[in-house]
């Protein structure tokens, strides 16, 4: 399970993944869109990603001795730069000599040589706070949703899902329509949130994938459906998707849902 959670304002990302290796890519790619959303350099860009990709890697390798855990991931940028946080609650670090002359080890060097900052944090798991120099233009303040519009959600949404997709085996004709339809969500959907963070999860079914939106308005899983319509084709959203569900939350038993989410199946 992916979830994901971007704050409209500020465009921060939160990632909370499996600590697997399948979760590196997508992790790489979250940076890569907000990055890019934010109007850094390709160049800065390639060093961060190989920073916390590194950093990711050997939380992947290290935290969960044979078990199954979870990998937070926060970026966050900021003025000329960004700041990523790799989060775990596993067994934290071994001693380097643990490690084996064979052992990756955790790329401290690595990470050293690339970011301006980096902080190790081992209280009850392991944090990695690092923040990376975007060196090209002028000083600026941290980006807001009135400078991007809705290209951060959707960058970002798009990154993720094409990741999640080709993950789950999807055929290419279905990752291109799930492609289409991420986009349609982040277009028409912002309208309809509630507060200023966007919550995205991306999940594998049995035979596919299962995206799911929000949260949204009372109502605002089937206007987001209804404003991708098109003349004589219909919805697209509907048309595209193979399961459309509306889960509400926190309707009680005699009022009406106090936010909405739309979950979007595609299928293998």
């Amino acid at each position: 399970m992916i979830e994901a959670e971007l704050g409209i304002v500020d465009s921060q990302l939160r990632l909370s993944v499996p600590a697997q290796e399948g979760s590196l890519p997508v992790v790489r790619q979250a940076l890569r869109s907000l990055g890019e959303s934010v109007g850094a350099p390709i160049e800065d860009l390639e060093d961060a990603e190989l920073a916390v990709t590194e950093a990711c890697a050997n939380a992947v390798e290290h935290a969960y001795a044979g078990g199954e855990g979870a990998l937070e991931v926060t970026l966050r940028p900021s003025g000329r730069g960004i700041e990523v946080s790799v989060r775990d609650w596993g067994r934290g670090m071994p001693p380097r000599g643990e490690l084996g002359e064979q052992g990756r080890g955790f790329g401290l060097a690595i990470i050293q040589g690339i970011a301006r900052r980096l902080d190790v944090r081992t209280d009850d798991g392991t944090e990695l706070a690092m923040d990376f120099a975007l060196n090209s233009g002028p000083e600026r303040p941290p980006a807001r949703v009135e400078a991007l519009g809705v290209d951060p959600s959707e960058r970002i949404l798009r990154r993720l899902v094409a990741v999640a997709a080709a993950q789950a085996e999807l055929p290419t004709d279905r990752l291109v329509e799930a492609l289409l339809v991420a986009e349609l969500l982040a277009r028409h959907g912002l309208r309809h949130l509630v507060g200023e963070h966007l919550r995205i999860g991306l999940e594998r079914a049995p035979h596919g994938l299962r995206l799911r939106f929000g949260p949204l308005e009372p109502g605002g899983a089937e206007a987001v459906v209804a404003d991708s319509d098109v003349p004589v084709v219909g919805p697209v959203i509907a048309r595209l998707a193979d399961e459309l569900e509306t889960e509400r939350v926190g309707a009680g038993a005699s009022g009406p849902p106090s936010e909405e989410h739309l979950v979007v199946g595609f299928s293998a």
